[in-house]
C-alpha cells in the first residue's frame, strides 16, 4: 500500500489539513455513507463558490479601503495618519491577492464537470479494487502471497486511472478480508464472489485551486451482524488532476476493526 496508517477511526487519525478552494455540487448521485468520510466538511447543502466568497470578500476590502481613504480627506486634510496609510496600503494588497486568487479558479461548469469525471473514474477504480477480492483464497492458501499472473488483468486495468510516477503498491488490492477465503466463489466467475466487504467511492464536492479533487474510498462491510451497522474497514484517498485527469497522492489505511479482520498479502 502507498501509506498505511491504522487507528480507530481510519479516517480521522492521519488526515491531513487541506483548504477547499472551490465548493460546487456535481449531478452525479452521492455514494453510500458519505455524509462526511474524510472530517474535510465537505458535506451537501449549504455549498457555495468559492469564487463569490472571494469576491465578496474583495469587494469589502474595496469599501474599507473608500472609507480609509474619504476618512482621511474629510475636513479638507490633503494627508492620512500613518496608521492609516498603513492600513491602506494592506487593503490594496488584499485586494490584489484576492484579484489573482479569483482568477485561478476554475470556471463552475469546468468545475461541475470535473467533478463528475472524477467521481466516474473513482466509481470504476472502486469496482477493479473489489475484483481482487475473488483471490483471498489463493493468497490465504499461499501465506499472504499475492498470484501476480492472476492480479495482471486488473492491475493492467487500473494503470490508466493513476499517474506514471504511482507506486506499483497502489495497483495492488487496498485491502483483503481474511474470511473471504471461506467464501467459494462459484462457478469460477469473479462478480458472483460473495465477499464480504466492498469498497465504496464516496462522492466529491470541493475543486482546489490547482485543479485537485480530493476523492476517498471506503472499504465497508456487506454481511455485519445482526443490529448493527456495517463497519468501515479501510480506506484510501487520492488527488485527481482535473487537468491530466488521473490520480496520485494515494494514501491507504485499515480502521481498528479492519485490521483485526485483514488478510495480509505480501509486497511482491
Amino acid at each position: 500500500m502507498a501509506s498505511t496508517k491504522s487507528g480507530e477511526s481510519g479516517v480521522q487519525a492521519d488526515k491531513p489539513v487541506r483548504k477547499t478552494r472551490f465548493v460546487a455540487a456535481p449531478d452525479a448521485g452521492a455514494a453510500p455513507g458519505d455524509a462526511d468520510p474524510t472530517g474535510d466538511g465537505n458535506v451537501p447543502g449549504a455549498l457555495m463558490s468559492r469564487r463569490a466568497a472571494i469576491g465578496g470578500g474583495c469587494m469589502g476590502a474595496a469599501a474599507l479601503l473608500c472609507f480609509l481613504v474619504g476618512a482621511g480627506f474629510s475636513g479638507g486634510e490633503a494627508t492620512v495618519s500613518h496608521d492609516k496609510a498603513q492600513q491602506i496600503v494592506s487593503l490594496r494588497e488584499q485586494i490584489r491577492t484576492a484579484e489573482v486568487r479569483t482568477d485561478a479558479l476554475p470556471e463552475a461548469t469546468d468545475a461541475d464537470r470535473a467533478l463528475v469525471t472524477a467521481q466516474g473514474a473513482a466509481e470504476q477504480i472502486a469496482r477493479l479494487q473489489n475484483e481482487y477480492r475473488y483471490l483471498t483464497p489463493s493468497v490465504a492458501d499461499s501465506g499472504g502471497t499475492l498470484d501476480q499472473a492472476a492480479a495482471e488483468p486488473t492491475r493492467r486495468n487500473l494503470t490508466p486511472y493513476f499517474a506514471p510516477d504511482v507506486g506499483q503498491a497502489t495497483l495492488q488490492p487496498w485491502y483483503l478480508l481474511a474470511s473471504d477465503k471461506d467464501v467459494a466463489a462459484g462457478n469460477e466467475i469473479p462478480m458472483s464472489f460473495d465477499s464480504g466487504f466492498k469498497w465504496v467511492a464516496q462522492r466529491p464536492y470541493s475543486v482546489e485551486v490547482d485543479g485537485t479533487i480530493r476523492v476517498t474510498w471506503l472499504a465497508v462491510q456487506t454481511r455485519p451482524a445482526a443490529g448493527h451497522a456495517p463497519a468501515v474497514l479501510a480506506w484510501a484517498r487520492a488527488d485527481y488532476d482535473m487537468t491530466r485527469k488521473s490520480f496520485s497522492g494515494v494514501q491507504t489505511g485499515t480502521t481498528t476493526t479492519g485490521e483485526a479482520l485483514r488478510q495480509e498479502v505480501k509486497a511482491p
